[in-house]
This record gives C-alpha cells, sequence and structure tokens, in this order.
C-alpha cells in the first residue's frame, strides 16, 4: 500500500511539474503563431471526412485567458449546422467536483462568459425558455468529442489542467454509448505545437485521444481514429 501511494505521489508531482512547463511555453506564444496555428488546426478538423457526416458532434468553446486553440471557426460551421441533421453540443462546468454536462447550443446568441476565466458558456435555456437538450439523455450518443487539453504525446496520451472534467464526462459517454448499444465518441485533440511532449505520465482513469491535430499534421492514433 505505501509503494502505491509513493508511486502515485510520484505520478502527480510528475504531471504538475508538466503542467507548469506547458503553461509557461504556452505563455510564451505570440499570439499571431497562436492565430495562424489554430486557422490551421481549423482548417483540418473542417475537412474532416469524420466531421461531415457525424451527427452527434461535441465541440468546447475555447478559453483565451487558457490560450486554447481557437475553435470560433469550426463552431461558425456547426453552429447553426450547414447539415440540419446534425447537432452541436458544448461544454458547460456543473460544480467543482469534475462535473460536466454538454448542451445542445442552437445558436452563438446563448452563449455567454462564465467567471473565474470568463470561459463562454451556453444557457441553460433555449431563447424560447425551453431547457437546452443535454447530449447524455439525447436519443442518439455523442458520435465526436473536440477537446482541448494541456499536453500531449504522440501516443494519444493528454494531460489536463487537473480537474478531471473531460475524464469524467468521457467516462460517461461510454456508458451512455454502451447502454445504447452504440460505439463511443470519437475523441478529437487540438494543440498548439508548443503543447507536444515526448511522453505524457498517465494514471488509470485518464483517457487517451483517438486523434491529435495539430498545425503541422494529423495523428490518427486509434482505428477509431483512422476515418478523421
Amino acid at each position: 500500500m505505501q509503494r502505491q501511494l509513493l508511486k502515485m505521489a510520484s505520478l502527480m508531482d510528475m504531471k504538475q511539474i508538466m503542467r507548469q512547463e506547458v503553461k509557461q511555453a504556452l505563455r510564451k506564444l505570440d499570439k499571431e503563431v497562436m492565430k495562424s496555428e489554430s486557422a490551421a488546426i481549423s482548417a483540418k478538423v473542417l475537412q474532416s471526412e469524420l466531421m461531415k457526416k457525424k451527427k452527434m458532434i461535441g465541440i468546447y468553446i475555447h478559453a483565451e485567458r487558457l490560450r486554447e486553440v481557437d475553435t470560433t471557426s469550426i463552431l461558425q460551421q456547426f453552429v447553426p449546422p450547414a447539415d440540419p441533421a446534425q447537432r452541436c453540443y458544448v461544454p458547460i462546468v456543473v460544480d467543482n467536483n469534475a462535473n460536466m454536462r454538454l448542451l445542445h447550443l442552437d445558436s452563438m446568441d446563448g452563449v455567454q462568459a462564465v467567471p473565474p476565466f470568463g470561459i463562454r458558456e451556453p444557457s441553460l435555456t433555449y431563447a424560447n425558455g425551453q431547457p437546452r437538450e443535454d447530449v447524455l439523455e439525447a436519443a442518439e450518443p455523442l458520435e465526436v468529442l473536440v477537446m482541448p487539453g494541456l499536453a500531449f504525446d504522440h501516443t494519444g496520451s493528454r494531460l489536463g489542467r487537473g480537474g478531471g472534467y473531460y475524464d469524467a464526462f468521457i467516462s460517461r459517454c461510454r456508458q451512455r454509448a454502451e447502454t445504447l448499444n452504440r460505439p463511443p465518441p470519437v475523441l478529437v485533440a487540438l494543440a498548439f505545437q508548443a503543447q507536444l511532449v515526448d511522453s505524457v505520465p498517465m494514471s488509470d482513469h485518464d483517457q487517451k485521444v483517438d486523434v491529435l491535430v495539430t498545425s503541422e499534421d494529423v495523428y490518427r492514433l486509434t482505428d477509431r481514429g483512422a476515418c478523421f
């Protein structure tokens, strides 16, 4: 037991050190570099056959303060979608206990900045006052999740910011898909070059991604990601 606790503490330390290093690298990024890389990444995402064909799609709304890859142009293609059969869902943080929901977004007018980081989230209701559809309560499961992260390696290992929100949400998505006898969502991560590292320390509950999109390349890391 003591050895296991020491191993866990060591892993947490390694994660924290990597978070600090990558955050420092992101702070050094020039805004024009971020803009250029975001545009190149978005173009790759929008050219993806997977994104064109799948109907239930989750996309994060980037937080400029966190220096995330800008998803504005991607969202503009899906909110509202060119294909009326497609539905786009975006994250909303529920509490401080790693609980997050993805709500249907029919218009960017329904988005508002939320403190403390100014992350933009959907309102809880549509313009007509009706509650927004929660993707985990929809008739069809989520098929694609476009997600952020802090650091990634070339095997698909992902390091988040430490809250565990995406890991917990992905686990619930997998359970929902299994209940409906459908495959889990394809996990697509977007990253600046500065976020790529040699190896990300991973624990058992950490979720790997199927696809990693950078300005330089698209890494299809699993059989499920091959269709991107």
